[in-house]
């Protein structure tokens, strides 16, 4: 099994709300699985990048949405030959949220209805050599993806290496069932955050591997680089 980044998140948010910058990857196995397939902005970026990592959208037959948010749903649209997997229990937050949005403005709770070959999947193995977690408490039904002999695909039940510790990042609908959600991923020997870089346990901290950087660009050629 090999999990191969298509983009890795970014940790913040500015005076308007969250940066809404998460990750991406690539699942190989017997078949080519996406998990989380980034936010409204990056549309024509991630066709992009699976260009540069050699893969067209056509190979990409399963999608695993980690659960609804824009930041890591917005996209799934663009995969209707690939079956889709999200958690049964986020696809009954979605129907509550659709009633009142005020429950979880980020939550997508239309897009069920877009994706043609949707699955509700519960906890349990999704071929040989993967296996679902459900990681409630960011969201209802959080969908953590673990690959043998590599780690754990955690999106938001740990945001970022600033999640490992302390109360659960916000925005979290149920911070108890974060915490024990979070407890469970640090058996595994690599975490991939939500937004943040692929952190790797050594004894019983988790490092990061590299620097997480985002450069923005401005009018006028200007650029602006930031790195944690």
């Amino acid at each position: 099994m090999k999990v191969i980044p298509v983009h890795t998140g970014f940790p913040g948010r500015s005076h308007r709300g969250y940066l809404g910058l998460s990750g991406a990857y690539l699942v190989v196995g017997s078949r080519l699985l996406l998990y989380d397939t980034l936010g409204f902005g990056e549309r024509e970026g991630l066709y992009a990048r699976l260009e540069v990592l050699g893969v067209s959208p056509l190979d990409v037959t399963g999608v695993v949405l980690s659960h609804l948010h824009f930041d890591h749903a917005a996209n799934a649209d663009l995969f209707p030959w690939a079956e889709v997997y999200v958690h049964e229990a986020e696809l009954r937050h979605a129907e509550r949220v659709a009633k009142d949005p005020r429950l979880d403005p980020a939550c997508l709770a239309h897009l069920p209805k877009a994706l043609p070959r949707l699955t509700a999947f519960p906890e349990g193995p999704l071929e040989e050599g993967l296996s679902l977690l459900h990681l409630p408490g960011h969201t209802p039904g959080l969908l953590g993806l673990a690959v043998e002999g590599v780690g754990v695909l955690a999106s938001d039940a740990v945001k970022s290496r600033f999640d490992l510790e302390g109360p659960p990042a916000p925005p979290c609908l149920d911070p108890e069932r974060a915490l024990k959600s979070r407890e469970r991923l640090y058996r595994f020997p690599r975490l991939f955050p939500g937004h943040d870089v692929p952190l790797r346990r050594e004894g019983d901290r988790f490092l990061p591997e590299g620097e997480a950087c985002l450069e923005v660009a401005l009018p006028h050629g200007a650029k602006v680089t930031l790195k944690l």
